[in-house]
């Protein structure tokens, strides 16, 4: 009987170790009352109605920018809804490369740039309906690649899946 209390007073303690410490305690199955005391629910900021952004692709972490114009290297980082909308939403009409001048060899093809939308699964007309934007930069120019994505509006979304809909 000893053996068993002594092995009760590390389980208590652990237990108290981890409401201190904010864990959620348990009791045969049921959640204790700090688990109803939820967070208040913040509404995650998306592209609501017909737009046009330009992104830019951080070239070390491959991550999407809001950015205010082509060139721009910093900007907002894309909440997980915008990037939804932007998957269901996004057209991307201009794809850019800006390169250094010591890097103009390392510049890759007009196929791979026209391909960076597509990496995101953002949507794009045909690739010869892309305008194509290659240039080279000074060095205290902002690098990588851009994308310009017009924002469709509900409208035109359920216009296109009707002219979609086999008759």
């Amino acid at each position: 009987m000893s053996g068993s209390g002594a092995q009760d007073a590390p389980a208590s303690a652990s237990a108290a170790a981890a409401e201190s410490e904010g864990q959620k305690r348990r009791f045969m199955g049921r959640e204790g009352v700090e688990a109803h005391q939820t967070a208040p629910v913040v509404e995650e900021k998306g592209f609501d109605g017909p737009s046009e952004v330009w992104l830019h692709v951080q070239p070390a972490t491959q991550r999407l920018l809001l950015v205010p114009e082509l060139g721009i290297g910093t900007g907002e980082e894309l909440t997980p809804k915008m990037m939804q909308d932007l998957q269901r939403k996004g057209l991307c009409d201009a794809v850019a490369y800006h390169a250094g001048y010591e890097q103009y060899w390392k510049m890759p093809s007009q196929e791979a740039i026209l391909r960076t939308p597509s990496l995101y699964s953002i949507e794009t007309p045909l690739p010869h309906k892309v305008k194509l934007d290659t240039r080279l930069v000074k060095q205290d120019e902002a690098r990588g690649f851009w994308m310009h994505v017009r924002i469709r509006g509900e409208e035109e979304l359920q216009h296109l899946q009707e002219t979609e809909a086999p008759a």
